[in-house]
Parts: C-alpha cells; sequence; structure tokens
C-alpha cells in the first residue's frame, strides 16, 4: 500500500518530517475507508510521533543545531502544543522564547525559572 500524503499518520504540525513506513501488519488490498479505521495505523502513528519527539530531543542537546532547526520549525511545534495534548508536556519542553535576561538568544522556560 502506497500513498504520497497520509494525514492519518502523522500529525499536521509534523508535517515536516519525511519518510517511508514499512509494515507488514497492513493488508494489501484496503480501502481508504478500511484503512481509517484501523488500529494498526493508530499505532504506527503513536510510534512515529514518538520516534520525532526523541529525535527532537537529540537535535535540542547541541544548542547550535537546535537554534538553527527551532528557526525553521518553531512554529511547527508551537501548533502542536495546541493540536497534541497528549505530548503537550513533552513539545512543551521544546519551545523557546526571547526574555530580557536572555538577549539574543532565545531561552527554554526551564531555564528561564
Amino acid at each position: 500500500f502506497i500513498m504520497d500524503n497520509c494525514e492519518d499518520l502523522i500529525p499536521e504540525y509534523l508535517n515536516f518530517v519525511k519518510g517511508v513506513v514499512d509494515s507488514e501488519d497492513l493488508p494489501l488490498n484496503i480501502s481508504r475507508e478500511m484503512l481509517q479505521q484501523n488500529k494498526i495505523l493508530k499505532v504506527i502513528r503513536k510510534n512515529l510521533v514518538k520516534k520525532c519527539m526523541e529525535l527532537i530531543e537529540e537535535i535540542s542537546e547541541d544548542a547550535e543545531n537546535y537554534k538553527k532547526f527551532y528557526e525553521q520549525f518553531g512554529k511547527n511545534l508551537k501548533l502542536g502544543i495546541h493540536e497534541d495534548s497528549v505530548n503537550r508536556k513533552k513539545i512543551s519542553e521544546f519551545l523557546r522564547y526571547h526574555s530580557n535576561t536572555s538577549g539574543d538568544e532565545p531561552t527554554s522556560l526551564k531555564d528561564y525559572v
């Protein structure tokens, strides 16, 4: 089963993530309606989001790389706060804000407090 766009697999705020998902669990002859109700897709989505969170966390450990990443995809993460109630706490750790004490560099809420 091949799709270019599958909104069911990855949330909108992670639309910058590109890749291939290979699963032996999905049946070959499947209609769009059956695919929308498939529990396997929900598990795949959950695992993809979990992996994305892990990779973003890995990027955030290197301040210079994370600064570049955040400049490109910070708006997506802010959208994720509103869309993804399950991962809201995790996403909030990735957000950066400008403050009076941080100067030109954005700071995390954790570092600010």
